[in-house]
């Protein structure tokens, strides 16, 4: 004895009748579109933080790597007479009273010292 003769209209939905007239839904729609794109510390900016750091742990190493390297050659240049001989010959352009030295200059290549960074 219904007086509608329409039975879904009697059911209602997790969301009330209409789901827009649930004030607590758009609120927490509105926090998390707040939290995730316009707060100070959104997503985003997390994102971008995780980025950043990633990439300075990479340059930590490469710099930790370049340094054991420099290490290693200044020991052998601080201990071995010939090594530093060589290394001012190829690196300064030094020669010895006797000789000359015919420098070969290509498009790529210039005349200042080599500096290694």
């Amino acid at each position: 004895m219904e007086k509608n003769g329409n039975k879904s209209s009697d059911k209602k939905s997790i969301f009330g009748k209409h789901w827009y007239s649930n004030i607590y839904l758009i609120l927490s729609i509105m926090f998390i579109i707040w939290m995730l794109f316009f707060d100070t510390n959104s997503y985003l900016t997390h994102k971008e933080l995780n980025n950043e750091i990633s990439k300075l742990k990479h340059e930590k190493e490469f710099y930790k790597s370049k340094l054991d390297s420099e290490n290693i050659q200044y020991k052998n240049l601080k201990n071995n007479k010939e090594a530093r001989e060589k290394y001012a010959r190829e690196n300064y352009f030094f020669k010895k009273n006797n000789e000359d030295i015919f420098i070969m200059v290509t498009k790529d290549d210039s005349i200042a010292p080599k500096t290694k960074l």
